[in-house]
């Protein structure tokens, strides 16, 4: 099983979070897909048909010459339009918060030693509901206008040269603060603003090895992202300029063709940017529960506990 409470320096954070994949990977995602998979494939469907709306439109401006041609196409699906956006916006929600508070809810797990299957999480989640919705709702007005400030400021600061690396530790920084926070939220069972200072406090005592670690997990996750919608996009452009002349002498398939190159790309974006985000997150929990056992040297606590028992 996989350990938890174990302090760990900048190459263990990320060694281990792909230890953690090669031990638990399997049962990980097999029940990450019983719980997402009906959400992400009808999330799947509404962008197709939400896609298609726009991108005729798209194109059949620009086949006519006339702007409007956009406006009109949109117009006349107007109601499936809005009804296919607000269906997409929805569905995002619901999906990216399952995505926050999967991981939590399987570590959670492994540290009470219970089986990692779909009851025991949806029992978990069922517990944690009111909180997973109070964090959020909180979120909305607490943390996230904060959290424009400090990206307005730090994109304003990129004009005097200095915002350049600021981007570059931005990043990490506000993915790890918001994890950590929510970490602590769900599983410490502490206030909201309680659960942000014991983030700030995390991530102060390990500042670099965290950053780090965040930055190359993320570089990690955009190459793969990267490779896998590329090839689409290669594939569709190789096939355009094989035969050029079929496609000036059919310009209604070459559109065609290019629509569903599009929609492809942007749904196989939005799944493996999902599904790969847990990588992420997995890593957040891995410098979570490191920070708690550098702070309360929980794993020694807890043999000796185990100790105790076995001699009453």
């Amino acid at each position: 099983m996989f350990q938890l409470y174990k302090k760990r320096d900048f190459s263990a954070l990320i060694g281990d979070t792909f230890n953690f994949f090669k031990l638990e990977g399997k049962n990980y995602f097999k029940n990450y897909f019983t719980i997402n998979g009906g959400l992400l494939l009808l999330l799947v469907v509404i962008i197709y048909f939400f896609s298609n709306i726009f991108i005729k439109g798209a194109f059949a401006g620009a086949q006519n010459g006339n702007d409007d041609a956009f406006v009109n196409e949109i117009y006349s699906n107007l109601s499936l339009f809005i009804g296919f956006g607000l269906g997409m916006i929805l569905l995002m929600t619901i999906i990216s918060v399952i995505n926050y508070s999967f991981p939590i809810a399987y570590l959670k797990l492994i540290e009470e030693n219970k089986e990692r299957n779909f009851q025991n999480l949806i029992t978990y989640f069922k517990s944690k509901l009111g909180r997973i919705i109070s964090f959020y709702l909180l979120s909305l007005v607490i943390l996230i206008p904060l959290l424009i400030i400090v990206i307005g400021l730090t994109i304003l600061s990129v004009f005097i040269l200095i915002g350049i690396p600021l981007i570059f530790l931005l990043i990490p920084t506000i993915t790890s603060f918001i994890a950590l926070t929510y970490y602590n939220y769900i599983t410490e069972q502490i206030g909201y603003f309680d659960a942000l200072g014991k983030a700030y406090e995390m991530l102060k005592s390990k500042f670099w090895p965290i950053i780090g670690a965040t930055f190359i997990v993320h570089m990690i996750i955009q190459i793969t992202l990267g490779i896998f919608t590329i090839i689409p996009y290669i594939i569709g452009v190789i096939t355009l300029f094989i035969n050029p002349q079929s496609l000036q002498q059919n310009p209604e398939n070459a559109i065609s063709f290019v629509m569903i190159l599009l929609t492809a790309i942007i749904i196989i974006s939005i799944i493996f940017n999902y599904t790969l985000q847990n990588i992420i997150l997995i890593n957040q929990g891995v410098i979570f529960y490191s920070c708690k056992e550098e702070s309360g040297n929980v794993s020694v606590n807890n043999n000796i506990d185990l100790i105790g028992t076995d001699e009453a």
